[in-house]
């Protein structure tokens, strides 16, 4: 076919080939400008798909560059083995799957009681400096709560932009309304005041109420947006309603709320769990959970639901973090407030096994055997090495210390020195090394009784246990209904309880408050020292402070010093002051002393 030659077109004349008919020559310019507006949508596209990506981006750099929203999980009385990552025989399979996706800590350390870890936690100072110290925690209408001149860690991430909230437990003490957890750094507060209460009615025994029941116990504390407190937001429709599912549900409000009104600010969001402490109740369906179906003891099996409803409460918070867009931006943080409580008497109940077990470690909750603190504890989510363990030592102290360096917060609000240390070299990867010679198990000049360790050394002061259980108690057989070690039954709870309520009352009037380690070792009472090397002798058999008589004296020196700052004990008192009883607050638990007595 021969080629055909186009004349240059003359100006201002629109030529066409020859031999083309009237209909093209009428379509042509038609053609033309549809071209045109082909080019103008490929353009348009291309502007808009520019656009959006670079929206997505900025967005995406944007959420980056905000500082991580923080998941601080808090268990209470979880023992060493009731979590799945310690090959117990309980399923936790959300927090194991969260546990393995991150950074297992193997020698992690709360404070031994309950009050005390919270107090570790919030302030990363030692509770013998704050004057919460001992196994006592602050009952239910008794005075001595967390001092108030201590800048607790949410008021400092408050300070930083975060917002910050509270759901569950807070044990750290409501004598007034400053004490309350909304006056102490948090925006909001859902829960209970005292330390353990009904899982359904959410009563907490201690001064009876008129029809016999305990004071009720739960409340939605807020600060307004004209900074003003509302303490009084009793939650009676709560009534009846599950202590798990109705946290996991305000959890889920809180993120939602979150999302749609504070985009812009990271979140701080503390769950501070009753589970899995007594009493034992639990929805049957969590006790019938498959995956725990092989435990053939009955106590056991039904703890183990209780420790079941945790994990799916975690598992149903975490999912509404990821439906909002925000759990790849979220750190979680898991800890036990102390070690597993093997046997608890609860209000109307004889002493009883919880099914709980620390097992193979040593003792109790409230010992200072390693099963009164060290606990299960785990760090995952954004910016956090996957798959990774860490065996070096750490203390609920550094967590305040160590927030402060990986979250890069305002260190100006610092209200006080801690006794933590900064550990987050460590959780990069950066060193395998703890960043602390020592820590402080616990110094209390009631029980006369004291603990350190020093890298691989552990000294003990005066007895570990106060009378309470010092075995290697095993995880409840078929039929068993209490624990044993080596064949001998734990002691009998109820016998201890009151010994040690008539110990620590005798004490404060036999011994003034004392500074130094000479009141826990005169001279001529080696048997009150113990020394322990854990790196071949983890459960605390072989007591060899005869064979290393210099490590015990550069020991007691550190616990001498250590002893210089302590202050006296403020959680002395056996039950509440009858002006906190429940009987002038229509049967709640609320603050009875105003804010300048």
């Amino acid at each position: 076919m021969s080629e055909v030659r186009r004349r240059a077109p003359q100006e201002g004349v629109v030529t066409q080939p020859e031999n083309t008919s009237v209909e093209e020559k009428e379509k042509k310019p038609v053609a033309s400008r549809c071209s045109k507006i082909n080019r103008l949508l490929i353009v348009l596209v291309a502007v808009l798909l520019i656009t959006a990506i670079a929206l997505i981006c900025w967005h995406f750099l944007r959420k980056r560059d905000k500082k991580p929203h923080v998941l601080l999980l808090i268990a209470d009385d979880l023992g060493w083995a009731d979590v799945g990552w310690h090959s117990s025989d309980i399923s936790t399979p959300y927090l194991t799957s969260l546990a393995k996706d991150g950074i297992i800590f193997t020698h992690f350390y709360s404070q031994p009681i309950c009050t005390a870890s919270r107090a570790a936690l919030f302030t990363g100072r030692y509770p013998f400096k704050l004057g919460l110290q001992g196994s006592r925690p602050i009952l239910a209408g008794a005075p001595g709560s967390l001092p108030l001149d201590i800048k607790l860690l949410p008021e400092l991430m408050k300070k930083d932009g975060y917002r910050t909230h509270l759901v569950g437990k807070w044990h750290l003490g409501f004598e007034t309304i400053r004490h309350t957890p909304v006056m102490r750094g948090f925006d909001t507060f859902t829960g209970f005041y005292n330390g353990m209460q009904d899982y359904y009615t959410h009563t907490t025994s201690g001064f009876d109420t008129v029809n016999g029941t305990g004071g009720y116990d739960m409340r939605r504390d807020y600060i307004d947006s004209d900074g003003v407190p509302h303490i009084d937001n009793i939650l009676w429709g709560a009534k009846g309603t599950y202590n798990s599912h109705l946290f996991t549900d305000e959890a889920i409000k809180i993120v939602e709320d979150h999302e749609a009104n504070y985009e812009d600010k990271p979140l701080f969001l503390v769950m501070s769990y009753p589970n899995p402490h007594s009493p034992i109740q639990v929805p049957e369906e969590f006790i019938q959970f498959q995956e725990n179906a092989h435990i053939e003891n009955s106590i056991r099996k039904t703890y183990a639901g209780l420790v079941y409803s945790m994990d799916c409460s975690v598992a149903n918070i975490t999912e509404a973090l990821k439906e909002n867009d925000m759990f790849d931006d979220t750190v979680v943080l898991f800890i036990s407030d102390n070690g597993g409580s093997l046997t608890a008497v609860d209000q109307n109940v004889g002493p009883h096994p919880t099914g709980s077990s620390n097992y193979p470690l040593r003792g109790d909750k409230g010992t200072l055997w390693e099963a009164g603190s060290r606990v299960p504890a785990f760090i995952s989510g954004r910016n956090v090495q996957k798959g990774k363990t860490i065996d070096a030592m750490v203390h609920i102290t550094d967590i305040y210390p160590t927030l402060i360096s990986y979250l890069d917060l305002d260190i100006d609000y610092m209200s006080h020195e801690m006794d933590g240390s900064d550990q987050s070299k460590l959780i990069k990867m950066e060193s395998a090394e703890t960043a602390h010679d020592y820590f402080i198990y616990d110094i209390d000049p009631v029980y006369e009784q004291a603990a350190i360790r020093y890298g691989q050394w552990k000294l003990i002061l005066g007895d570990p246990a106060a009378n309470e259980v010092d075995g290697r108690y095993q995880i409840l057989k078929k039929d068993q209904s209490s624990y044993e070690d080596g064949g001998l039954p734990m002691k009998d709870y109820v016998e201890k309880v009151y010994q040690l309520i008539g110990i620590y009352k005798q004490s404060l009037i036999n011994n003034p408050m004392c500074k130094s380690v000479d009141c826990f070792y005169p001279e001529g009472t080696a048997e009150k020292v113990k020394l322990f090397d854990l790196s071949v002798d983890e459960y605390e058999y072989n007591d060899v402070a005869s064979k290393h008589p210099e490590t015990v004296r550069k020991l007691l020196e550190i616990l001498d010093k250590e002893m210089s700052e302590m202050i006296p004990p403020v959680n002395l008192l056996d039950r509440g002051v009858a002006e906190a009883s429940p009987n002038h607050f229509n049967g709640t638990w609320m603050p009875w002393l105003k804010e300048d007595s």
